[in-house]
């Protein structure tokens, strides 16, 4: 019998929230270089344009973080895509539960099992 849930799915989806974390650092740290970039422009030479270059990168940069920040689904998000797809109604009527209760109750013990795991290893 196949598994519901992938192994890689389970792994892939506890590194969505890292990635979240480190695109809202980066665009944190990008927010701040180009706020020092332009109070540290020389008004003699016409502030801004000394640091143009600098500033477009971090422009860029900030806006793929943001849109990795916005786009990248949460863990429990990610589990539940991946049970929904195994969930049929004849499988709801014979556990006596709505949907919900059904998927919430998967993602609870994937989360269990993961940190059960986690706690092994330490």
């Amino acid at each position: 019998m196949k598994p519901i849930v992938s192994p890689w799915t389970i792994y892939f989806a506890s590194r969505a929230d890292s990635l979240k974390i480190l695109a809202g650092c980066i665009l944190i740290c990008c927010i701040i270089a180009i706020c020092i970039a332009f109070i540290e422009g020389d008004i003699d030479y016409g502030s801004v344009l000394t640091h143009k270059s600098f500033m477009k990168k971090c422009a860029i940069v900030s806006v793929i973080s943001a849109v990795t920040l916005v786009i990248t689904p949460s863990t429990e998000t990610i589990y539940t895509m991946a049970v929904v797809k195994e969930i049929t109604p004849d499988n709801i009527q014979a556990i006596g539960k709505t949907g919900k209760d059904v998927i919430d109750y998967i993602t609870d013990q994937i989360d269990k099992v993961i940190n059960d795991k986690e706690e092994n290893k330490k």
